[in-house]
């Protein structure tokens, strides 16, 4: 893969959406969307001369270097649960209407999933935050990602220690509330609230 600066900008803003933060060097290098860091000093002249480019605060690194190894087991069970929640989609709806990775009308972000189901088109975002209070920073995050969609989606919220009380109570708690066709479910409500769904049949 030839990794554009682009591509890379995605890959940082995935890592986000995901965890609340941005990757730490070692993150990087086994985060899947993103080179290594070696390739990124070799072609962009390194890591703190591409965070400056891209307007990244350096604290979150600091902070993130001491929990590298546990950001990397959240962010292994956040794709863990997105493998789980494509193998849902599939079933239930037809892998044909399942899409993977489709951008966003502005071309700036990409949907971990985008499926058409019988008079509903919505979009999915998979995340597995380490608390509530980093949850607060993935859905701002994700709202000026996805604020402007023109359908449905869905984030959706992996961490079963974290309840959907508490979410629900997070939403009641903003300043300014979430636009209306953006929701934050847990896995299970997510699944429950799918599996109502009807999908498209094939004439």
């Amino acid at each position: 893969m030839s990794w554009t600066e682009q591509k890379i900008k995605e890959g940082f803003e995935r890592f986000f959406s995901e965890h609340g933060r941005y990757p730490t060097a070692h993150e990087i290098d086994s985060y899947d969307y993103l080179p290594s860091s070696r390739q990124i000093q070799r072609k962009f002249g390194g890591l703190p001369f591409l965070r400056q480019k891209m307007g990244h605060p350096t604290a979150d690194f600091t902070k993130g270097e001491i929990r590298s190894s546990k950001a990397r087991f959240i962010g292994k069970r956040g794709l863990d649960y997105e493998q789980l929640v494509k193998k849902f989609l599939i079933d239930k709806f037809g892998e044909m209407f399942v899409h993977e990775q489709q951008p966003t009308s502005d071309y700036t972000s990409r949907f971990d999933f985008v499926v058409y189901a019988k008079n509903k088109q919505f979009g999915i975002d998979v995340f597995f935050p380490e608390s509530i209070r980093n949850v607060v920073g993935c859905v701002n995050h994700k709202e000026k990602i996805y604020g402007k969609t023109n359908f449905e989606v869905i984030f959706v919220q992996a961490n079963s220690a974290i309840s959907q009380e508490n979410i629900e109570l997070l939403i009641k708690r903003r300043k300014n509330p979430l636009p209306k066709n953006i929701h934050i479910f847990n896995t299970d409500i997510f699944f429950r609230w799918a599996n109502e769904l009807k999908p498209l049949e094939i004439i």
